[in-house]
């Protein structure tokens, strides 16, 4: 059985989208894949780990501690030698075949290791980062690129941009289109009336569960609940997700203001972090999903919503269009008018029937989809364990 070591740690509430990815790969693997996951940690694990993957084995070791001198050590080391000399040995020492999702073991290391690369947002929407982070990223990809033995994206999007930032590693770019297990989903969860009295939801609503940050672009689902209110419609919108944009940190008080002026803070719930029941109910009771994003390498949002079988309105970028929801309507994410429209004609053509029909057959294709999902993952795992030299 070939083991695949993953490094995870606490990361708090900063990137729920990168926890939520490495939830939906554990899950996929254990269902549907011959290969056994470990879990690498520095400390402390993220509550889904401890929860929802308890039998999965797991290693401790400081020299991953994020916060730890021995990790300094460890890229010392690293950056003198080359390899990632601490983590070989500590892979070695549990039968640990490859690394995955994490920093590369090197060119010359005994083990190949897969680098994950999220996006190239900073790349595609420069105005949203300071200089200084632009280039942390992009010597940080280069790194990735260059050190790996693969390294995976979740879109062909993605793989564009790769191509166009460092052409010469090719080869070793891998497209991984991740799927969201949304099994958890259907455990637990109030019903819909305890869940609307507990939020102050009033009657139908759409449900946008992104975090709070600038590309997200919340601003034009307000700007449309206030033209829908110019012509005498009421909308309500439900936002979930972190209210905090360490990249602009007034940016949530920007959208309270802008709510007022639009007339419609009454029609903009922003929740913030619910509980994940709490989530998993408030997306399956909505009446669609809403991700107006101006960029995603391979949107969680829309992921979950195919997984369930919802109707999604969706801004029109590349990314998905490549995801290709089967219920989905797009909008020109710098049109509020436009964005109103599609609100109103999914209110207006809402059907419970239908909706619950929908979400029927999603359950029924997704244990397929699950199964896809990891059997492309292991696919590129058994690529490298075998070309590698014995």
């Amino acid at each position: 059985m070939i083991r695949v070591g993953f490094v995870v740690n606490d990361g708090g509430d900063g990137w729920i989208g990168g926890a939520n990815y490495m939830r939906n790969l554990l899950a996929a693997l254990l269902k549907f894949s011959t290969m056994q996951p470990v879990v690498i940690t520095g400390g402390a694990l993220p509550e889904y780990i401890t929860k929802e993957f308890n039998n999965v084995e797991k290693i401790s070791s400081k020299i991953v501690d994020p916060n730890g001198n021995i990790n300094l050590i460890r890229k010392v080391i690293y950056r003198l030698s080359g390899r990632d000399v601490m983590m070989e040995r500590l892979l070695t020492r549990h039968d640990v075949d490859v690394l995955s999702h994490f920093s590369p073991l090197g060119k010359n290391s005994i083990r190949p290791s897969i680098g994950w690369i999220a996006d190239f947002q900073h790349i595609r929407l420069p105005n949203f980062f300071s200089e200084e982070e632009r280039n942390w990223r992009d010597k940080s990809i280069a790194r990735s690129a260059d050190a790996s033995t693969a390294v995976i994206v979740s879109s062909e999007d993605a793989k564009r941009d790769f191509l166009g930032f460092r052409p010469s590693v090719a080869k070793k770019i891998r497209v991984l289109r991740f799927v969201s297990d949304v099994g958890g989903f259907e455990q637990g969860g109030e019903p819909m009336e305890y869940l609307l009295r507990r939020y102050g939801i009033d009657g139908p609503y759409l449900h946008v569960p992104n975090q709070f940050w600038a590309h997200k672009n919340h601003a034009v689902i307000i700007d449309a609940l206030g033209v829908a209110r110019s012509r005498g419609r009421n909308i309500t919108v439900v936002a979930t997700g972190n209210m905090k944009d360490r990249r602009n940190p007034r940016h949530i008080e920007m959208l309270i203001q802008r709510t007022r002026e639009a007339g419609c803070i009454e029609n903009f719930k922003m929740l913030g972090i619910v509980p994940y029941a709490d989530l998993a109910a408030l997306m399956k009771y909505s009446v669609g999903v809403i991700n107006p994003s101006y960029f995603e390498g391979w949107s969680t949002t829309v992921e979950e919503a195919k997984s369930l079988g919802k109707t999604v309105i969706l801004s029109d970028i590349p990314v998905h269009r490549e995801q290709a929801p089967e219920h989905a309507t797009y909008f020109d994410p710098d049109s509020p008018a436009d964005l109103c429209d599609r609100m109103l004609h999914v209110l207006d053509t809402y059907s419970p029937d239908l909706d619950r029909e929908r979400m029927k057959k999603a359950k029924l294709e997704l244990p397929g989809r699950l199964k896809a999902f990891a059997r492309s993952f292991e696919e590129i795992v058994l690529e490298l364990v075998k070309t590698e030299p014995s």
